[in-house]
């Protein structure tokens, strides 16, 4: 897969990701999403407030900067931030099911979006290296 590809891919998962985390943050706290407070019971949570506060800005916000650091191609870091955007969606995911269980099937869904996302970042990192590589094997050669 050609690094353009890769990192329009790895653009709009990290995107989705982002995006549904950050409304899904906001659905927690104006109560549009209409979940019961016993599914916190065990938690050290007493509402929605903090988890949505976590989601929309830990989970959410890591993916937004990890989709715009891709988008606007800062090369060095866009694979490393995003990967690391994946890591703390899986990081949230097992905790979210070891603090309330598997509740709903979406909860295994973000895990999977959550190791796309690293593996779309290992592949970029793959990508530009192979070009760099390339590019530096074909500078030396013509000199």
């Amino acid at each position: 897969m050609r690094q353009r590809n890769v990192r329009i891919l790895l653009v709009v998962v990290d995107l989705f990701a982002a995006v549904s985390a950050i409304v899904g943050a906001v659905g927690l706290l104006v109560g549009y999403m209409n979940i019961p407070l016993s599914v916190l019971g065990g938690t050290a949570f007493a509402d929605f407030t903090v988890p949505a506060l976590l989601l929309g800005i830990i989970v959410g916000g890591s993916a937004l900067a990890a989709a715009l650091v891709a988008l606007f191609r800062l090369h060095g870091i866009q694979a490393l931030v995003s990967a690391a955007a994946g890591c703390i969606m899986l990081g949230w995911m097992t905790v979210e099911v070891a603090m309330v269980g598997l509740v709903i099937w979406v909860q295994a869904a973000y895990f999977v979006v959550g190791l796309v996302m690293i593996g779309l970042a290992g592949l970029l990192e793959l990508a530009e290296s192979h070009q760099a590589a390339g590019v530096s094997g074909r500078h030396h050669a013509a000199a």
